[in-house]
Parts: C-alpha cells; sequence; structure tokens
C-alpha cells in the first residue's frame, strides 16, 4: 500500500479537507468554489484510499472479487512490452508539447470561444482520427457548453484575447 498513489491520495485528501475547513469559515459568496471542489476531492480521494487498502487486504470478501487471468495466448508467448516512457515515445510527447503550447498561444491570442473549438477539433481530427463531422460536433458542443455554462449560468466572462479584442475594436464592435 505503500505507493506513489497511495501517498499521493491522502496528501490530496489532507489538502482538500483543510480546504474545506477553512472554506466553511468564509462569507456565503467566498465559499462556494472551495467547496465545488473540495467535496467532490475528498470524495475522490476516500474511494481511491478504499481502493488501495482492498488492493493489499487479501480477505475472502475481496478474493471473490479478483480479476480473471485474460483470455487470449498463453503466459509462454507474451510478447515484452516496451516501457511506458523512453526513447520511441519521444515524437509523441514533443507533439502533445506542442498541442499544449499551441494551445495556451490561441487562448492568449484569441481567447477561449475562438481558441477551444479550432483546438479541440484539429487534435481530434489529427490525434485520435475522428472524422470531420464528429470533430467539428465535438467542437461545436464544447464551446456551446462552456460558453452555458460560463457566460450564462456563473455570469463568469472568460478571456476574451489580445488580437480578437484588438480586432473588435479596429471593425468598431
Amino acid at each position: 500500500m505503500n505507493t506513489f498513489s497511495t501517498w499521493l491520495a491522502g496528501i490530496m485528501l489532507v489538502i482538500f479537507t483543510t480546504m474545506v475547513g477553512m472554506a466553511t469559515q468564509w462569507p456565503e459568496g467566498a465559499r462556494m468554489m472551495p467547496l465545488v471542489v473540495g467535496i467532490p476531492g475528498i470524495v475522490c480521494c476516500l474511494i481511491q484510499l478504499a481502493l488501495d487498502a482492498a488492493r493489499v487486504y487479501d480477505g475472502p470478501f475481496f478474493r471473490h472479487f479478483q480479476t480473471a487471468p485474460k483470455a487470449g495466448k498463453p503466459a509462454d508467448d507474451v510478447v515484452e512490452e516496451l516501457p511506458e516512457f523512453g526513447t520511441h515515445t519521444v515524437k509523441q510527447e514533443l507533439r502533445m508539447w506542442g498541442y499544449f503550447l499551441a494551445f495556451i498561444a490561441g487562448l492568449l491570442s484569441f481567447g477561449y470561444y475562438v481558441s477551444i473549438p479550432v483546438m479541440l477539433v484539429t487534435f481530434l481530427r489529427h490525434e485520435a482520427k475522428a472524422s470531420w463531422r464528429m470533430a467539428l460536433l465535438l467542437g461545436l458542443g464544447a464551446t456551446t457548453m462552456i460558453y452555458l455554462l460560463f457566460g450564462l449560468t456563473l455570469r463568469i466572462q472568460l478571456y476574451p484575447g489580445y488580437l480578437s479584442s484588438m480586432i473588435l475594436r479596429g471593425v468598431g464592435l
């Protein structure tokens, strides 16, 4: 049970519990966001700790729910898997960093409502090999959800972007 995920879940549980405890002392308007983030975080950490404890405990109840061995090739024919990270993943990692940095540059330049659909459609089309129709529908759906959640429901104005603001001012809007 002394794994990284167990320690991380324990540390995060302490952080979330402290955050929620402090937020209960704040005024009504200021405590909403820490509670909205903290309470589900506490629940998720408790679930993770319970799963880690169940993995360590080898009682009859948990033996009943052990996973079945994989069907398919016998263990003799198992091909050794490559490590999760290494020289074989450098191109993929650099490509993901490129997407991340392009997304940040898009957010700063054009704001959320322009960069989110562009980056989502680009990623889905090129990396996930989704069809144009699916990528465009998901990009439009995600942008609509973000607008409905932040723009209409929470009345939070998302960053419009530096270049978008200049362009809109330039055309008189």
